[in-house]
């Protein structure tokens, strides 16, 4: 009987060390070697990548109108990327070399992921996303500060962006 209560306790630690890393995630990105790593504490409805405010931008291989908002988005990459993390999150994916091919083709300088498992994980920690483009802001605490719809002003995201700093 000891031996049975040894093997569960056993069995029981190994479930619950199991647990604690349940909703951290490391997520490939296309273009960049490093990934992103993140950290979801889904009761405070917050999710937390590094030390520093980001922003989420969701987007679709074939919407125009994502594409249109690919340009800003570098722009502000360039003049704020050390101050503020920028995501893409590109779905569906087209496969690895189709995917690659559409970042090029616009250019895209921030890391963007576009597995499913990553899409899906990304759309569930924001609450759901049911249309692109869309831009999420974060805080450095992983609380979301904003949320754009739509093809978006560069003025505007800029402004979001300076919110969150």
């Amino acid at each position: 009987m000891k031996f049975y209560i040894k093997i569960l306790l056993v069995f029981i630690s190994l479930t619950l060390a199991g647990c604690v890393k349940e909703y951290d995630k490391h997520h490939i990105t296309l273009n960049d070697p490093n990934g992103v790593d993140t950290r979801f504490f889904p009761t405070e409805r917050r999710l937390q990548i590094g030390d520093k405010p980001y922003a989420l931008f969701f987007f679709g291989t074939d919407c125009g109108v994502c594409k249109a908002q690919i340009p800003d988005l570098n722009k502000l990459y360039k003049e704020y990327g050390d101050k503020i993390e920028f995501i893409g999150i590109l779905g569906p994916s087209k496969g690895f070399d189709k995917d690659m091919a559409l970042l090029k083709e616009h250019a895209v300088e921030f890391k963007t992921t576009s597995d499913k498992i990553s899409v899906d994980y990304f759309s569930k920690a924001v609450g759901g996303v049911t249309g692109v483009p869309v831009v999420y802001f974060f805080d450095k605490s992983g609380k979301m500060s904003g949320k754009f719809i739509g093809l978006t002003p560069k003025n505007v995201l800029e402004s979001a962006i300076r919110s969150v700093l």
